[in-house]
């Protein structure tokens, strides 16, 4: 069982009840039924219904944004440097035979285009994957982070402590990920402090922009909820 105790989601015959019925015309009947306009209203219960989640999202629906989102980036990122990569072992492999007429360097021009296409679409997929399996590695880790977390700062007869879903487990996140990734490439010492210290300014801006968009969807998290006592108080 989801150990959050998320709000539920209203429903969209609830709101339809709560809405002001319309008067009766005589172009009603010609009509049919007043059609409610809660078009917008379900939209914000749809992407914020759910306050204990990261982005009032949950993980079902960010789970596969992030994943495409990361292969889109690493594809692109693949596939410009493997056309680039592709174009030159061809030009490369084929030096010592250059065409010599108008219709031979159409040829040798048409297929270092095709060489280029195929080695940009085979790195791009090759480095949209890994950086895909990264990413969900660090959502796995982010998400651990808060559940535990939740459930070690519990108090009373509550199972778990809402509003820890913070940066602060997003730069633990990042940074196991940099220990992990320094780990499996074996980097040096200094490499790998070059990367932690990235890992760290990243997730740690990554979270902080987590935070503010969820204290300005109105669920903002416990150490910002405490501040605000402090200075009213």
């Amino acid at each position: 069982m989801w150990p959050f105790n998320s709000a539920r989601p209203v429903e969209v015959d609830e709101v339809n009840t709560a809405a002001p019925s319309l008067p009766d015309s005589p172009v009603q009947p010609l009509l049919g039924e007043p059609i409610p306009a809660v078009k917008e209203q379900d939209t914000l219960v749809k992407f914020s219904g759910w306050p204990n989640e990261r982005l009032s999202i949950p993980l079902v629906l960010r789970a596969p944004t992030l994943m495409l989102a990361s292969f889109a980036c690493g594809f692109s990122l693949g596939a410009s440097q493997g056309a680039t990569k592709g174009a030159y072992r061809y030009r490369a492999e084929n030096a010592h035979r250059l065409p010599t007429t108008q219709t031979g360097w159409f040829l040798y021009q048409k297929s270092k285009n095709y060489h280029a296409m195929l080695g940009g679409v085979k790195e791009g997929a090759k480095f949209g994957s890994v950086c895909t399996v990264w990413a969900t590695l660090f959502m796995v880790t982010e998400e651990m982070v808060d559940l535990s977390r939740a459930r070690l700062f519990a108090r009373g007869d509550d199972d778990v402590a809402t509003g820890q879903r913070d940066f602060g487990s997003t730069v633990i996140a990042g940074m196991t990920v940099a220990g992990i990734y320094s780990w499996k490439r074996g980097l040096d010492h200094f490499a790998a402090a070059g990367i932690a210290r990235s890992a760290l300014r990243l997730s740690f801006a990554y979270g902080v922009v987590q935070d503010l968009t969820a204290t300005i969807r109105g669920n903002p998290p416990a150490y910002i909820s405490w501040i605000k006592r402090k200075i009213s108080g």
